[in-house]
């Protein structure tokens, strides 16, 4: 039993249309705040290279310079990359410079 407190009512009871609405606005509230893949800010290697039509080996070359950060400490971490950071870098530029080159399969 929890402990009560001064003006605590003894129990809260709503009407199954009120906890209906209630869980349809939570969703929307939850919709709206999660970003859909074009929206998300950190983005892997693949992503930056189709959105700024370069290979993906040209995308890990520059990863210092695009700002990358490394999840975990392995030899070969994963990369992302924020998509911000690298639109500034790159003068908003639709595509970057350098010559297109594809990555291993």
């Amino acid at each position: 039993m929890s402990p009560r407190y001064p003006g605590q009512p003894d129990e809260l009871r709503l009407a199954p249309e009120s906890i209906e609405a209630l869980a349809r606005r939570l969703a929307e509230l939850i919709d709206s705040k999660d970003p859909g893949p074009s929206e998300q800010r950190f983005i892997s290697a693949e992503e930056v290279a189709r959105r700024w039509d370069v290979g993906r080996r040209w995308v890990y070359e520059h990863a210092d310079q695009l700002g990358a950060r490394r999840l975990g400490d392995g030899p070969k971490p994963r990369l992302r990359f924020d998509a911000e950071e690298i639109a500034e870098h790159l003068g908003g530029r639709d595509r970057a410079p350098g010559p297109r080159t594809r990555g291993r399969r």
